[in-house]
């Protein structure tokens, strides 16, 4: 064995000294490389600056420099994936904690790592980068948005809420986090985090600042608060005609009451000065805002007018024409005396043999499912077909059963309509959720998912292309009812559900304490001046209160705001009455690759990724609460979906054929996989609940009928006879947990209020 000869002390000595001069001289080059890689960027040589920087690369600071110069060089020659191979393994490297490159690089690795679902990693760079960049607000909306992704959302908002002390006239700061408390409905904490210091005039973020405040004020119900917000900022030296405008459009977005001065009233005289106003999105908004105010108050014609006024200075691309039209020919009730159209549809070879799939006919329940029509050897179906409240929607299926083609068309009375449909590749109906769940425990829960304009007539046009299974199964084995929503409005809808207790007409009493409470958004009088009458008022505990009273927990996720009473959001009631708050709740969470790749359609554009988002942290809010088991009551409603329908919902509106493309409806899709997601998770004992407030008729209208399921052990399977009206729901709601009310009953679930009988369900143990 040879033995180890060690280096004599001088020896190693000279050793380290040649191995410091070689480190000493490939720093120098290095440094050489990275400044001429620089240089040449500066001087617009990409290609040049890229065959410079060839080589391995380095975390020293010459090789973070050359990386950077590199990888700006590549993002130049519109390579961006270069790019992000080049920054990505660098950056995730252990050497490079201390690193915030450029923060254009910096934003464009962190959108990717996020595409990615590399969020810690993604949320560690953007700490670094926001503390460096403090001016930076871009920085700040990313890292509260990955932070609260993997951290408690709380306590991200407090820790970067404590960075404003060390600079306390921060304003940018402050507009940042507000909006981040507004997007969790936290009105209280953004209003905090505003502060009452009116920032100047001329302060580049004044308009945000206010615009901020009046939101928080509003989604809280406070009018009063509202009004002396618009004092203050008038009295700041902003325009009065600019002001007036923004006031009538957060009147009617946040759906406030100024009893002296009507929505309607507040948007023409706003619309009057259009001229003098610079800002062109609120020009859009006022308009956009009076046609639907019209609309919603039964005011067609006057609707009409307002948008061929409002084309004139606007582009209205949500909103039709025809729309109107079709809602002021409703309004004469001519539907009926006309004749019928004649639908010849022309079918591709590929479909012969196969079916096509027509919608009910108009007056029909939207769930009398669709007419299935053979399609013969001539490549002809033809359809006969009144106009209705709705368009005539079809799915043609080849003869494997395959969907190869669906839209919808308006039928012309009288007249004979040609329709070619054009084949697309055969899409196979999607799989049925597995039934299994967990084991039974003897303990019922309830869980109520409100999806928001959750509609009827979407709803069966998907499942008639086999893209619901979920909503299948809730159908077939479920009970489920088809509710009259009226006023179809989510504001009255959600109070009539919460607070089932409420009379339609309160009596002298609280009828003068319901002016008491509009004179107090009066800023002359600030206050109700019949308070007193409060006492005397008879005490009605609402949904939550009434479930929560004995030994059941209950959990409200119903986002109340503004003019929604719904209680407190994410307050928990139970056991005893005893009052709590649910954990952290994440505002939005990121969509991950495989729900990106199931429905590419919620990428679609900033705003429906975002409402995605919030869908998707809503869901994992449900899925956990329901795995820790604590909660007996879950009520929560999906918002965005009657953000998205609005937004979405006019390529739908009978335009031809769609084939179900969009983000409307790759949202329906998204909603049916975790739904049944959720049952998967619920136990064998439990009930889950599928409620809407409202449908929607046009972009601009809503629909007055509404969803009802229910779906678990011991429901039967069938139909609600008639069209009970939603007002009956909290009663059904009660007797599914074993608690007797005398709440409205308007038939949704008959058979229910029958119970116990069979098997007793314990309550919370």
């Amino acid at each position: 064995m040879k033995r180890l000869v060690r280096p004599t002390r001088p020896i190693a000595l000279a050793l380290g000294l040649a191995l410091g001069a070689l480190t000493a001289c490939q720093d120098a080059e290095l440094e050489a490389r990275a400044d001429a890689t620089c240089e040449a960027v500066n001087a617009q040589r990409f290609e040049e600056a890229i065959r410079l920087s060839e080589g391995p690369a380095a975390l020293s600071m010459s090789g973070r420099q050359m990386a950077e110069c590199r990888c700006i060089a590549f993002l130049s020659q519109g390579d961006r994936s270069s790019c992000v191979e080049e920054l990505g393994p660098l950056l995730a490297s252990t050497g490079a904690q201390d690193w915030v490159p450029h923060p254009l690089l910096t934003k464009m690795m962190l959108r990717t790592w996020q595409a990615q679902g590399e969020i810690e990693s993604a949320a560690v760079l953007a700490t670094r980068a926001a503390r460096l960049h403090r001016d930076d607000l871009e920085l700040l909306q990313l890292e509260l948005r990955l932070r609260s992704q993997v951290e408690d959302e709380d306590r991200v908002l407090a820790e970067v809420e404590a960075r404003l002390e060390e600079d306390p006239d921060s304003i940018p700061q402050r507009v940042i986090l507000a909006q981040s408390w507004l997007a969790r409905s936290g009105h209280e904490h953004a209003l905090r985090v505003l502060g009452d210091q009116v920032p100047a005039k001329t302060h580049p973020l004044a308009l945000p600042w206010h615009e901020s405040r009046v939101q928080a004020q509003a989604a809280a119900g406070d009018l009063a608060a509202v009004q002396q917000s618009f004092a203050q900022w008038r009295a700041s030296g902003w325009d009065p005609v600019d002001l007036e405008a923004r006031y009538a459009l957060r009147l009617s977005v946040g759906q406030l009451v100024d009893p002296l001065h009507p929505k309607i009233d507040l948007l023409r005289a706003a619309i009057a000065n259009q001229e003098r106003l610079r800002d062109r999105q609120l020009v859009w908004g006022l308009h956009r805002r009076l046609i639907s105010e019209l609309l919603s108050a039964g005011r067609p014609a006057e609707a009409l007018a307002a948008y061929d006024a409002a084309i004139e200075v606007v582009e209205l691309a949500a909103i039709t024409r025809e729309q109107i039209e079709r809602a002021l020919r409703r309004t004469h009730d001519t539907a009926s005396s006309e004749a019928a159209a004649r639908l010849r549809f022309h079918v591709p070879e590929v479909a012969v043999g196969g079916t096509l799939l027509v919608s009910p006919e108009p007056g029909a329940a939207p769930d009398s499912g669709y007419r299935r029509l053979p399609v013969g050897p001539d490549s002809r179906v033809v359809v006969e077909s009144a106009l209705g409240l709705h368009p005539l929607r079809y799915v043609l299926e080849d003869a494997e059963g395959r969907t190869r083609a669906s839209g919808a068309i308006w039928p012309e009375p009288g007249a004979t309509q040609d329709i070619e449909l054009h084949a697309q590749a055969a899409a196979r109906k999607r799989e049925r959720p597995s039934a299994t769940r967990p084991k039974a425990d003897g303990r019922r829960r309830v869980f109520v998912i409100l999806p928001d304009c959750g509609d009827w007539r979407l709803t069966e046009y998907l499942r008639a292309r086999g893209e619901l299974p979920f909503f299948d199964h809730l159908f077939e084995e479920g009970y489920y009812a088809v509710l009259e929503s009226r006023p179809a409005f989510t504001a009255a809808a959600l109070q009539s559900l919460v607070w089932p207790g409420r009379a339609a007409h309160p009596g002298t009493l609280g009828w003068l304490h319901h002016l008491g409470l509009e004179l107090a958004g009066l800023e002359s009088v600030g206050r109700n001046p019949v308070d007193w009458l409060a006492s005397l008022l008879p005490a009605r505990p609402n949904l939550f209160e009434t479930l929560g009273a004995g030994p059941l927990v209950t959990a409200n996720m119903l986002l109340a705001h503004g003019r929604i009473e719904a209680g407190r959001h994410a307050e928990i009631i139970g056991p005893e009455g005893q009052r709590d708050s649910l954990p952290s709740q994440k505002a939005h969470r990121s969509l991950d690759p495989e729900e990106i790749a199931r429905h590419p359609d919620l990428l679609h554009d900033a705003a429906t990724r975002r409402f995605a988002e919030t869908i998707a942290a809503e869901m994992d809010a449900a899925d956990e609460i329901a795995i820790r088991g604590e909660v007996d009551f879950l009520f929560l409603r999906l918002e965005a979906l009657d953000l998205i329908t609005h937004g979405h919902f006019g390529p739908l509106d009978g335009v031809g054929q769609d084939d179900a493309r969009g983000p409307l409806l790759a949202t329906y899709r998204y909603i049916d996989d975790r739904l049944a997601d959720l049952h998967a998770r619920l136990d064998a004992d439990d009930w889950l609940v599928v409620l809407s407030d409202h449908g929607i008729r046009s972009s601009m209208q809503h629909e007055e009928d509404a969803i009802f399921a229910v779906l678990g052990a011991g429901v039967p399977a069938g139909r609600a006879p008639a069209m009970p009206h939603l007002r009956g729901v909290p009663r059904s709601l009660a007797a599914m947990l074993q608690i007797d009310t005398e709440w409205p009953e308007t038939g949704t679930m008959p058979w229910l209020h029958a119970e116990p009988a069979g098997r007793e369900i314990a309550a919370h143990p």
